[in-house]
């Protein structure tokens, strides 16, 4: 097995980050892991933490008017969830269950926090590729509704 530096690097939010900020990334969270069928994050629920799946896949999935627990997205290794968690105070907006049993990282507000105020060059190159992949997602949404506005005419 791959240790937590070497994965890390290999994700696309952390591949900015030297080995030194890497280090200190790890040594601010702490690796995970978690059976099968296990309720990562839930729905609605508090949890002020930055989630990068290491192995494994999740789906996600958000509950409607129609239906609960609709299967949102399946993610497999590199995926980042709970970026939004960790930069405010709102509630999850989906729940991640484990559809293989997972290895991820995990990183409290709290201590990336910590890291910010200390100017630790970590935290500011992992919120900007955080930041990038939050635009990424309003971008692809946005697409999403024009296209369904666009069917629907």
């Amino acid at each position: 097995m791959a240790s937590a530096l070497d994965q890390l690097a290999r994700v696309p939010l952390c591949t900015g980050l030297t080995r030194d900020e890497l280090t200190r990334l790890v040594e601010a969270g702490r690796m995970e892991n978690w059976p099968v069928d296990s309720v990562i994050m839930e729905e609605g629920s508090s949890g002020p933490r930055l989630v990068i799946l290491l192995e494994g896949t999740v789906s996600v999935r958000k509950r409607s008017s129609e239906a609960e627990g609709q299967v949102i997205a399946e993610l497999g290794p590199g995926a980042v969830l709970g970026e939004m968690s960790l930069l405010t105070e709102q509630p999850r907006s989906a729940s991640v269950h484990a559809l293989t049993s997972l290895r991820l990282f995990a990183i409290d507000r709290r201590n990336f926090e910590e890291m910010a105020r200390d100017a630790d060059p970590a935290a500011l190159k992992v919120g900007l590729a955080i930041a990038r992949v939050l635009a990424e997602r309003v971008s692809s949404l946005n697409q999403r509704l024009v296209d369904q506005l666009d069917a629907a005419l």
